[in-house]
């Protein structure tokens, strides 16, 4: 490995998605290795209390860096939580000269073309086959991508985000710790705000209660949708987390090969009670971990807010 071949494969790393866009991963290189860490700093402890989604934040910045690593010719060696006394350590990557993984390089190509829509979708149905391919890309890191399918079920669904959506916009905790990340005087991180309409943004979220308002935005988004489908896995601890996240990383660049963004409907994920029905209804017997609607956006990708490397790596001395 080389510092200029590390450097590039972080950046890319980081391009992978978190809530709220708070990027909560750090890492740090070693001549052997790369380990990555979470970032308690920019955790969501009223929206994420247990570092679950963080934790899938960082699952998919790892798959990001195996991905540009296979790209580069690098053949991987990826231990998850390789050491349980050291704090925060979620994985270390070896990546050396060797037969990459050629499923994985594949999918570089589309690390830079991901991005995440928060507006509606286009009506038009997936490329044929998609579906299939995406399941999977999945199931290759030990998950199950499943479609919610039929009307009834996008109802059940939708209504149990409506839920979600308006206990958690009643919650003037949850309120202030969204309005925290909207950041209208920077651009490395955070939620899209302009230096003009984000602080009056920042202001109403913070102050004012939307859940009705958001409850019908997201009915429509997901009768709409072309595609809502929910990502589970068979256990519930930060090994699962971890393999949830390179699963839905796998998912979404291969969607974005195609031209395909994704949504987030975490709500009813991050809401105990509510999580616990969206088992019960869509996957018995396993953890809901990520639920996204597909589609061909309505909109170009906005301008991408990514903190520079020298931010988020440390370089250990040799």
């Amino acid at each position: 490995m080389t510092i200029v071949q590390v450097d590039h494969w972080l950046r890319l790393a980081a391009l992978a998605p978190s809530p709220l866009n708070t990027q909560p991963w750090r890492f740090r290189v070693t001549p052997a290795a790369i380990e990555l860490f979470g970032d308690p700093a920019r955790a969501l402890p009223v929206a994420d209390p247990d570092g679950r989604e963080r934790t899938i934040a960082c699952g998919c910045a790892l798959l990001n860096l195996r991905a540009a690593g296979a790209a580069a010719g690098c053949e991987e060696q990826v231990a998850l939580l390789p050491d349980p006394a050291r704090e925060g350590l979620l994985a270390r990557a070896v990546l050396a000269e060797g037969p990459p993984d050629a499923a994985l390089a594949a999918l570089a190509p589309a690390i830079e073309r991901r991005w995440t829509t928060r507006r509606a979708l286009r009506a038009e149905p997936l490329p044929p086959g998609l579906l299939p391919a995406l399941a999977a890309e999945a199931a290759a890191e030990g998950a199950e991508l499943l479609p919610l399918e039929g009307r009834a079920a996008r109802q059940l669904f939708a209504d149990l985000c409506a839920e979600a959506d308006r206990l958690q916009h009643h919650d003037p905790a949850w309120r202030h710790e969204v309005a925290r990340w909207i950041h209208p005087g920077r651009a490395n991180d955070g939620l899209p705000a302009s230096r003009l309409g984000g602080r009056a943004l920042r202001f109403l979220v913070d102050r004012f209660d939307f859940g009705g308002t958001s409850a019908s935005r997201d009915e429509v988004y997901i009768l709409h949708a072309p595609a809502v489908l929910l990502l589970a896995s068979p256990g519930d601890e930060p090994r699962d987390w971890l393999r949830a996240g390179q699963a839905l990383e796998r998912i979404l660049l291969r969607a974005a090969l195609d031209g395909i963004q994704a949504g987030y409907l975490q709500q009813p994920l991050q809401v105990p009670d509510l999580r616990e029905r969206v088992a019960a209804a869509f996957c018995p017997r396993r953890w809901p971990q990520v639920c996204l609607r597909l589609g061909r956006p309505v909109e170009d990708p906005p301008p991408r807010r990514r903190r520079p490397v020298a931010e988020f790596v440390e370089f250990a001395p040799a």
